[in-house]
């Protein structure tokens, strides 16, 4: 179920940022900020929503031990 919920999520960021209405709409350049137009902050927005959503899905499966892999930090020489 949780892997539903995180897919829908992922699927609905990917819709943001690609359907033709929601890029249209945020293809403009005004409002800016920090100089950067309203659809470069469109996209930098939805790739940090993206990589919170990815990484709350990580987080979430590693605690209830269904993740398949397991990563170790190599030793340093």
């Amino acid at each position: 179920m949780r892997t539903a919920i995180f897919l829908v999520l992922i699927l609905s960021t990917i819709v943001l940022a690609t359907f033709p209405v929601f890029f249209t709409w945020a293809n403009r350049i005004e409002p800016s900020f920090m100089g950067l137009p309203f659809a470069f902050l469109w996209q930098i927005a939805l790739a940090l929503l993206g990589a919170f959503i990815l990484a709350c899905w990580y987080l979430v499966e590693n605690r209830s031990g269904e993740l398949d892999i397991e990563v170790k930090a190599e030793d340093s020489k």
